[in-house]
């Protein structure tokens, strides 16, 4: 990538930006999941057909391994938040850079006239 590809900065960031609206959309639903009761969590797997038959033993520990696979897919999505929004520092700071670089590149020019 040129340092003076503002363009191309500019359509980077925007992606980043989506991804990072992205994993905040998840890592919320993630969230609301896990403050989830038991009780909640019975009632809507029957609703939905998928524990009707499972004893109330069983449906707390599938309870307990649904918990523990939101943790670390929580873990995960913010490890992975922090990352994108280390990479949007980066391309801000490219993408000031640039400018900087084009606002230089038009003084001279300017000056050279």
């Amino acid at each position: 990538m040129l340092g003076t590809d503002i363009r191309g900065i500019m359509a980077e960031e925007e992606e980043v930006q989506r991804r990072q609206e992205a994993l905040k959309s998840l890592m919320t639903m993630r969230a609301k999941q896990l403050r989830e009761t038991l009780e909640d969590r019975i009632k809507r797997a029957r609703s939905s057909g998928d524990w009707i038959q499972l004893s109330k033993a069983e449906c707390e520990s599938l309870y307990k391994r649904e918990k523990a696979h939101l943790k670390s897919q929580l873990e995960q999505l913010q490890f992975e938040q922090t990352r994108t929004r280390g990479k949007l520092t980066a391309l801000k700071r490219a993408k000031a850079r640039a400018q900087r670089i084009r606002a230089a590149e038009a003084a001279s020019e300017r000056r050279r006239r």
